[in-house]
């Protein structure tokens, strides 16, 4: 008798997100953290400074200069031969790139389980990924940051060498030369992306940089997952530290020396995290506020600069002088040559 054909097993799937903003999508963390930690970007990129500029880079219509950078080096990491990339042609590039992928068996973002096959998102799309909702360029943005953790050279080069993985073999290497140094921006303990800490209700707390933006979420592996951020600005970080110190346990839970749980031990590290970070986040601030103030310097010159050429420029075009005697129109010609070298030495 032959057993019976078991069910096909479905891969874990997130419900659909209700959130009104991308500051409150996972995704917008997932991505901002992957510039940070295994592109040049920040440094780079005019703007990009905090994951609210890349946030509200989302929200633009229209052409944005921060979101086609971003663009442009994904779609490098993935085909470092690609020269489509100026501004008006890189969302082409990416669909191209994009279709490529979505010929494949690979599952990708979106992948549909009816059809057995990836559907392009970007047939039937008017305007363009700029002119596309933030939900559409977030996906997008997804997409392409989990390309590149699995098919960019460079990229996959960083992870294996911070995991100790050999190229050829897939083997852990026995030499000593993982990294091991949390200074070392590359190294296993710098890539991963795991929660700051997590308090006496299981939720998660996460963070992408030094700015005083904080992520919460419960827990990630179930379906009934939340995640929103609560903190964008140092007052409202501080608040979070408040709002967990109010609800943390007694230093001294009971006189008879009854040890404190896990979970009560995690939300007071919690809080000791969160504070010995506010140095940084204020060094952190200062130095956004510099780049700002340079940034509208620049602006504010280039706006001066333009001002003065427009009042200052000279009258280039040469007077024209009729003669209607046509026996002196060789010498109306030379005295206009004349004039003319006049005006260049005054």
């Amino acid at each position: 008798m032959s057993a019976a054909p078991q069910a096909e097993k479905k891969g874990h799937v997130c419900p659909p997100s209700n959130a009104t903003r991308p500051r409150d999508r996972w995704e917008s963390m997932f991505i901002y953290s992957f510039i940070c930690k295994f592109t040049q970007l920040r440094s780079k990129v005019e703007g990009l400074e905090t994951p609210m500029d890349f946030e509200n880079s989302l929200l633009s219509r229209e052409p944005n200069h921060i979101l086609s950078k971003i663009l442009q080096q994904f779609i490098l990491n993935l085909r470092p031969q690609t020269r489509n990339l100026s501004g008006d042609q890189i969302s082409t590039t990416v669909a191209s790139v994009l279709a490529d992928y979505f010929k494949t068996s690979e599952r990708t973002v979106f992948w549909d389980d009816e059809l057995k096959a990836n559907v392009d998102p970007f047939e039937g799309l008017q305007g363009g990924f700029f002119a596309a909702d933030w939900d559409f360029k977030l996906k997008i943005l997804r997409q392409l940051v989990e390309l590149q953790l699995t098919h960019a050279p460079d990229i996959k080069g960083v992870i294996d060498r911070a995991w100790g993985v050999s190229q050829n073999k897939h083997k852990k290497k026995e030499d000593g030369t993982v990294p091991t140094d949390t200074i070392d921006t590359k190294s296993r303990e710098s890539l991963q992306l795991v929660p700051l800490g997590q308090d006496s209700e299981r939720k998660r707390y996460w963070i992408a940089d030094d700015s005083p933006r904080i992520y919460v979420s419960t827990n990630p592996w179930k379906i009934t997952a939340t995640f929103q951020s609560v903190s964008s600005t140092r007052d409202e970080y501080i608040a979070t530290i408040a709002i967990l110190e109010d609800s943390a346990p007694p230093e001294f839970k009971f006189k008879n020396g009854e040890k404190k749980s896990k979970l009560e031990l995690a939300h007071l590290a919690l809080i000791k995290d969160l504070e010995s970070r506010v140095g940084a986040i204020d060094a952190e601030i200062a130095r956004v506020q510099k780049a700002r103030r340079k940034i509208e310097q620049r602006a504010l010159l280039l706006a001066q600069a333009e001002i003065r050429q427009t009042r200052t420029r000279r009258q280039t075009r040469r007077p024209d002088y009729v003669y209607t005697d046509a026996a002196d129109s060789e010498v109306s010609q030379q005295y206009s040559v004349l004039l003319f070298l006049m005006m260049i030495d005054n």
